[in-house]
């Protein structure tokens, strides 16, 4: 396929081609930035997912009071994250050996802090994750449809999958 162009329009061309450039690296730059984003926060359908660092609790805040006002307890399933509301049900997993537990967001870190979350000593020790006091994980939000569905409390399902979170092999 040959085009034929006459000289006015090879001119008209050339004078659009630094704008349509322009327009292409802003275009391009937006993606980068909405890439580095999304590789943080992937939403699908409401559901939020982070990666990150996790580190727990020193036995020194131990009755203290929370951000949100509750007492702090290192034997509950809570945990303190910058960027979830107080209240949201969240899934950590360790990415190190694949153990997850459920629990309940009701404090902020020092927003200085760069990790992901602040877990209770006992969520992270069912996390595995005592030993070297910080683990990749994988944040996930617990949609408050599924617990809706489901007729429970956020609280009531924290306490739920405070037991075992493995599956009990099926009999043949």
């Amino acid at each position: 396929m040959v085009f034929a162009f006459s000289q006015d329009m090879q001119i008209r061309k050339i004078q659009y081609l630094p704008v349509s450039l322009i327009v292409m690296t802003v275009l391009f730059a937006s993606v980068n930035t909405s890439m580095a984003q999304a590789k943080r926060h992937i939403n699908l359908k409401n559901h939020l997912v982070e990666h990150g660092i996790a580190s727990y609790y020193s036995g020194s805040f131990n009755g203290k009071t929370t951000s949100s006002g509750a007492t702090f307890t290192n034997s509950g399933m809570t945990a303190a994250s910058n960027s979830l509301p107080f209240g949201t049900i969240v899934k950590v997993t360790n990415l190190h050996n694949h153990k997850w537990v459920v629990v309940k967001v009701n404090d902020r870190m020092n927003i200085r802090n760069k990790r992901t979350i602040d877990l209770s000593k006992t969520a992270a020790k069912k996390l595995g994750m005592t030993s070297h006091g910080i683990a990749r994980v994988r944040v996930e939000v617990v949609p408050k449809a599924f617990y809706q569905f489901f007729n429970v409390s956020p609280n009531e399902m924290v306490a739920s999958a405070d037991m075992k979170n493995i599956a009990a092999p099926v009999a043949n």
